[in-house]
């Protein structure tokens, strides 16, 4: 939302960013990235070990 934000104010106002706000936008957008991708896959990882478990009950 930021980095959208800051784009469009940008393309609006007709004015560039700085670098240390390139660079911060990148980095924000960066770690957002790896953050949902961590998640996704810790998520993933202990669904498997749930449905493991839920099968053992089973039998």
């Amino acid at each position: 939302g930021i980095l959208i934000r800051t784009l469009a104010d940008a393309s609006h106002e007709h004015h560039f960013l700085s670098a240390p706000q390139i660079i911060l936008n990148v980095l924000g957008f960066a770690a957002s990235v790896a953050a949902t991708i961590f998640f996704t896959v810790y998520a993933k990882r202990q669904l498997k070990i749930l449905q493991g478990e839920g099968e053992s009950l089973l039998q």
